[in-house]
């Protein structure tokens, strides 16, 4: 028997670990991957009466027990949500991380700072210019990282000295991004899984001149990429170059 294609049961699946608080990692992957893939969420522990810096500090240290919250639900790929740790790592041992969680998880485990670095890659840009919605010794460590990467930082355009990636509209983004005015050869990312970026990237897209990326889109590729996937509307809105490389295989 001929079957019609299937409308609304999965044909991957695909976990996502979210900080505890956390409010715009798991709505926007879920309108960035295609609808045959399933999402499915665990969130990371909380940590109350502790500092951003604290948490920073111990995030990394509880995603492989974070990992077993799935149980046995067969996962094609995991993606740990959150950037802010990995800054504080040399990127080959971020590398060397994410491989371990991958083979202690029996299946691919995502970064969200080697999915940057991939996306990136991809886009075939040697020039970053950071969009930080992070204190500035969180700024700085990302700025150490992607220098580290082989990236040339042309500029970071801070929005605050306060962490404002969770409080952050969609149009505060906007406005930032009217701000700038980067080289024709570099890519802008919006660095920090909790900011609301698809609305702002859709509304910008045409007028920043380069491609766009946040930490967000660059996970949805990233998953997208290694499982055979084909681009979501949002992903094309967003960044029609890394869409096209989906869709071209």
């Amino acid at each position: 028997m001929t079957h019609p294609p299937r409308r609304w049961h999965p044909t991957h699946r695909i976990g996502l670990l979210a900080p505890s608080a956390n409010p715009a990692v798991e709505p926007e992957m879920r309108h960035l991957l295609p609808h045959q893939a399933a999402l499915h969420v665990a969130r990371l522990p909380v940590m109350p009466n502790t500092t951003l810096e604290q948490r920073n500090a111990v995030y990394l240290g509880h995603v492989e027990q974070a990992l077993g919250a799935f149980g046995a639900l067969p996962l094609d790929a995991v993606v740990v949500g959150l950037t802010g740790p990995s800054y504080a790592l040399p990127p080959e041992e971020d590398q060397a991380l994410q491989d371990r969680l991958s083979a202690g998880a029996g299946r691919p485990v995502i970064l969200a700072s080697r999915a940057i670095a991939k996306a990136v890659a991809a886009l075939g840009r040697r020039r970053l210019l950071l969009f930080s919605p992070y204190p500035g010794w969180l700024t700085e460590r990302a700025e150490r990282y992607w220098a580290a990467v082989g990236l040339e930082l042309v500029e970071s355009f801070k929005v605050s000295d306060t962490f404002r990636a969770y409080d952050l509209t969609p149009e505060e983004v906007a406005d930032g991004l009217a701000k700038l005015s980067p080289p024709k050869d570099c890519v802008v990312l919006i660095s920090g899984t909790g900011a609301a970026t698809l609305d702002a990237m859709d509304w910008m897209r045409g007028r920043v001149g380069v491609p766009l990326l946040s930490s967000n889109l660059a996970c949805a590729f990233a998953a997208c990429r290694l499982l055979g996937l084909s681009s979501s509307t949002a992903m094309h809105a967003c960044c029609p170059e890394l869409a096209a490389q989906l869709d071209s295989r």
